[in-house]
């Protein structure tokens, strides 16, 4: 079980304890503004590469997080119209065979009909 403790706090948007993912992607953030560069790249080149990968990467977090759900959400619909389907056709197959014991009942009572002495005295 997540515990907030362990992973920085709750997630603002949704209310709920930070996911390890959301953990991760926090803990690279820290990682590349603690890098130190001393290549000759000015500080403010530096702020805005940072900037905007940290952008990017957020997003693609936000992205990678919705295809799970979306994936989970298809699994979730994927099984309930599989059930679904199992149930219709089992229906249909005792319906089918309903019919058919009808069918045969309603033949044998026709037949014993026309086939019996008449009634009225010939």
């Amino acid at each position: 079980m997540r515990k907030e403790s362990d992973l920085g706090g709750m997630n603002k948007k949704t209310g709920h304890v930070t996911s390890y993912e959301r953990r991760a992607m926090d803990q690279q953030e820290k990682d590349m503004t603690a890098d130190g560069r001393s290549d000759g790249l000015k500080d403010e080149d530096m702020k805005t590469a940072h900037d905007k990968l940290r952008k990017l990467n957020r997003l693609l977090n936000e992205i990678q997080e919705e295809q799970q759900s979306e994936r989970r959400r298809f699994s979730v619909h994927a099984a309930v119209n599989e059930h679904s389907h199992s149930r219709m056709v089992l229906g249909s197959l005792l319906e089918t065979a309903l019919f058919i014991i009808i069918t045969i009942f309603q033949i044998f009572t026709i037949h014993k009909w026309f086939s019996a002495e008449p009634m009225l005295g010939r």
